[in-house]
């Protein structure tokens, strides 16, 4: 559907059933499109994906998203790829369910209009990414790995390879937080900053789709990327 011209008109609102038949069907047309988006089958799930902490299946499932997602953006503008990626537990705002999962669903999982963004840290900026990590008691990451002991992070491997203060990290995020949203005040002062140019629900829907096409499902699962001791 395409808006073509715009007649401006009014319509009192009453208790008139002729006038509310005359709103329903200004209404219907923009209605039956939106529910047809809404109702699209991104995937199937083999299990519900649920919020919780250190870790949860939830978490790992949309920080991993997120990683992979924005690493595909940046080889594509032949930029560094990204090495942790990052959002708060707040941002979930819904499970995702055992099953099919439709549009809509991601809609209520991320309301926001967040986007995208990677940011590189210094070793000590990232320290201070894992110490809120620890002393929150877990948020969605991917990329990384650590042991919670006396609210510090301990045994933290990034790639795989144990943390160096000295080097340098690259974390996607969104900008929200990265603006120090949910006090995450380590993101201030990056050495840079990129815009990925996608809305972070964009980017999980497009994964959820490519997926699907490829015949694969989803499998929210935790693996103790974070534990606690």
């Amino acid at each position: 559907m395409r808006v073509t011209s715009i007649q401006p008109s009014s319509i009192q609102l009453n208790n008139s059933s002729a006038e509310d038949e005359t709103i329903k069907a200004l209404i219907e047309p923009y209605k039956s499109v939106l529910d047809n988006e809404m109702n699209e089958v991104l995937i199937n799930s083999s299990a519900e994906a649920v919020k919780g902490q250190p870790e949860s299946s939830l978490g790992n499932l949309i920080a991993d998203i997120t990683l992979w997602e924005s690493n595909n953006i940046l080889q594509k503008k032949n930029l560094p790829l990204a090495d942790i990626s990052m959002l708060n537990n707040g941002g979930l705002r819904t499970s995702l369910p055992e099953g099919k999962i439709i549009v809509g669903k991601i809609f209520e999982l991320m309301p926001f209009e967040n986007e995208v963004v990677v940011l590189t840290l210094s070793g000590e900026k990232t320290l201070g990414l894992l110490n809120y990590v620890a002393k929150s008691n877990g948020q969605p990451i991917a990329g990384a790995t650590l042991t919670i002991i006396d609210e510090k992070p301990e045994n933290i491997l990034i790639g795989g390879k144990a943390f160096d203060i000295t080097k340098t990290y690259r974390i996607v995020t969104s900008d929200y937080l990265a603006g120090g949203g949910d006090k995450m005040r380590f993101f201030s002062e990056p050495i840079s900053y990129q815009v990925l140019n996608v809305k972070l629900r964009d980017a999980i829907i497009n994964y959820m789709r490519t997926e699907n096409k490829k015949g694969n499902t989803l499998n929210p699962k935790t693996d103790g990327r974070i534990k606690s001791n």
